[in-house]
C-alpha cells in the first residue's frame, strides 16, 4: 500500500515519516521533495535516523523511495509517466509541506500553500484509490478570539492575524473543493502550536519557539556588546532586567507536544474515512498561559524578565525590538477560543489527554544543552 508524502524534511513532516516507518508493514513511502533525489535523501535520512521516536524496525529506511517535485508548477511539475510511477497503487497522499514564515511574502506563500495544495490535489486526481491527508493549522480560525472552535468551522468572517494563516484557510477550502468535485473522501488534520523539550541539533529542522529563543538570544547579546548591565545579565549575574511587551496578561495559546501530535496523526490518518472531508483538530485539550512561553524564553537568564503588559504603554528602544521578534506570539495573546475534538475523539476511539505543557517542560527547549526529544 505505497504512501506519497510532501514536506518530509520539515519539523512536523520527518516526525510523521517516522511513525510511518515505525508501523510494522512493508508499506512504501515516497517523499516528493526539492532538489536532486540524492540530496532529498541525506536530508531525509539524517532527520528521521537522529529523532527520538518510536523505534524503527530493522530495514525501515529501505522502505523510502524518493521524488523531485515542485509545489508551485501544476501536478507538481511531474511529468505523466512519472504520474503514473508515482500513482501506481497508492493508498494515501500526504501533503505536510508548507511555508510556515508568519511574515512571509503574501505571494511566497500563496504559491507555497496554495499553489502546493492544488498540485497535490491534481495529482490525486490521477490516484483513484489515494486520500489525500492534508495537514492545515488550528489557526485557520483567525482572528476569532472567543468561543468553542468546531471542526466543522471555516470561516474568513473574523479575518486573520497573519497571511500565513488565510493561505492555510485558501487551501482548505480547495480540498472542500476537489471533494465536492470528484465525490471522494480527504481528509484534513489541524494542529495547535507544536512545541518540543530540547533544542534541535544542528542542521535539522527547527521548531517555532527554537527560532525565537535564537532571536532572543541574539538580541540579547547585542545588548550585551553595548551595555555592562545586559552582559552581566547573559552571565547570569544578579541584576534584574524587566522587558515589558504588549498583549493580554491571561491570554493563551494551544502547544501541544510534536511526538503527541505526530502519533496521533498517523493514526487518524489509518481511521475509517467518512463521506467528504473529515476535519479533525489536533490540539491539546487545555490551552496554555502565553506567559509560559514568556518564561520560557527568559529562562536561560537568570536575571532576565518578559512581562507581558497591556498597551498602549511606552516601549524603551529595547523593548520595542524585543517586541517586533515576538510579534507572531503576541499577536495570539487576546485568545480566549478553545477547540473542539470530538471527530479526532470519535475517530481514535478515545484519546488520553498529553501532559500539560509548562514552563519547565519549554525551557528544555530554549536551554543551551536542551532535553530529551518531545
Amino acid at each position: 500500500m505505497p504512501v506519497a508524502f510532501t514536506g518530509a524534511t520539515g519539523f512536523l513532516g520527518c516526525r510523521l515519516v517516522r511513525e510511518l516507518l515505525a508501523q510494522d508493514t512493508d508499506e512504501v513511502v515516497t517523499v516528493l521533495g526539492r532538489g536532486d533525489v540524492g540530496t532529498l535523501r541525506t536530508r531525509v535520512e539524517a532527520a528521521v535516523s537522529r529523532l527520538e521516536g518510536p523505534s524503527l524496525p530493522p530495514g525501515a529506511l529501505d522502505r523510502l523511495r524518493y521524488a523531485t517535485v515542485d509545489l508551485t508548477r501544476p501536478v507538481l511539475g511531474l511529468t505523466p509517466y512519472e504520474c503514473d510511477r508515482l500513482t501506481d497503487g497508492l493508498t494515501s497522499l500526504w501533503h505536510c509541506a508548507a511555508m510556515v514564515n508568519l511574515q512571509g511574502d503574501p505571494a511566497a506563500l500563496y504559491r507555497a500553500n496554495v499553489l502546493g495544495t492544488r498540485g497535490v490535489l491534481e495529482l490525486a486526481d490521477r490516484a483513484p484509490r489515494a486520500r489525500p491527508i492534508h495537514i492545515s493549522t488550528a489557526f485557520v480560525a483567525g482572528r476569532r478570539s472567543t468561543g468553542h472552535v468546531l471542526e466543522t468551522d471555516l470561516s474568513d468572517a473574523w479575518g486573520f492575524h497573519v497571511r500565513y494563516e488565510e493561505s492555510k484557510f485558501t487551501a482548505e477550502r480547495l480540498v472542500h473543493a476537489w471533494a465536492r468535485r470528484t465525490g471522494r473522501t480527504a481528509t484534513v488534520l489541524r494542529p495547535s502550536l507544536l512545541v518540543i523539550d530540547r533544542r534541535v541539533p544542528e542542521g535539522l529542522p527547527d521548531h517555532p519557539l527554537g527560532v525565537l529563543s535564537r532571536l532572543v538570544a541574539g538580541l540579547l547579546r547585542a545588548k550585551a556588546r553595548e551595555d555592562v548591565t545586559a552582559a552581566r545579565l547573559l552571565n547570569g549575574g544578579s541584576p534584574t532586567q524587566r522587558y515589558r511587551v504588549p498583549g493580554d496578561p491571561v491570554g493563551t495559546v494551544n502547544l501541544l507536544q510534536a511526538g503527541d501530535a505526530a502519533a496521533v496523526m498517523v493514526r487518524a490518518a489509518a481511521a475509517p474515512p467518512t463521506p467528504g472531508v473529515s476535519t479533525l483538530h489536533v490540539t491539546h485539550p487545555h490551552n496554555a498561559p502565553v506567559e509560559t512561553v514568556l518564561d520560557a524564553l527568559a529562562a536561560p537568564y537568570r536575571g532576565v524578565v518578559l512581562e507581558m503588559v497591556p498597551a498602549p504603554f511606552s516601549p524603551t528602544p529595547d523593548e520595542a525590538d524585543l517586541a517586533g521578534l515576538l510579534g507572531g506570539l503576541l499577536a495570539y495573546s487576546s485568545h480566549r477560543r478553545t477547540y473542539d475534538r470530538a471527530h479526532l475523539l470519535r475517530a481514535l476511539g478515545g484519546l488520553p489527554d498529553p501532559p500539560p505543557v509548562t514552563t519547565a517542560y519549554l525551557a528544555r527547549a530554549t536551554a543551551p544543552d536542551g532535553g530529551a526529544d518531545g
